[in-house]
């Protein structure tokens, strides 16, 4: 019985690694560096109807720099640093579609 009950637990953990793989993969796969531009996720859209289908996402901001592998420090394209950090899971890479406008 406790075999069984291990070989469960295993299995459910090695389950869980391979869905948080998947999910994550694009953050593992192609770090973000100082310089590049990034897009913030908007959180307050997730409990608010009325917003539901605007756009989820701020930006594009510059990356100043990650702290310990966590929480991303980032600025205006004018230079302006924001007084906030932003969690990995908040923030993906921005691919502008033209020449930026606001850029130092």
């Amino acid at each position: 019985m406790r075999r069984k009950a291990a070989e469960k637990l295993k299995k459910s953990r090695e389950d869980s690694m391979k869905y948080w793989d998947r999910r994550m993969a694009h953050q593992l796969r192609s770090p973000i560096n100082p310089g590049d531009l990034v897009l913030v996720y908007k959180k307050a859209i997730e409990t608010n109807w009325g917003l539901l289908f605007k756009n989820k996402w701020n930006g594009p901001y510059r990356v100043i720099r990650q702290i310990n592998n966590g929480p991303y420090e980032l600025e205006e394209l004018d230079g302006t640093e924001l007084e906030r950090r932003f969690a990995a899971s908040q923030v993906k890479r921005c691919h502008p579609r033209g020449k930026l406008i606001n850029t130092k």
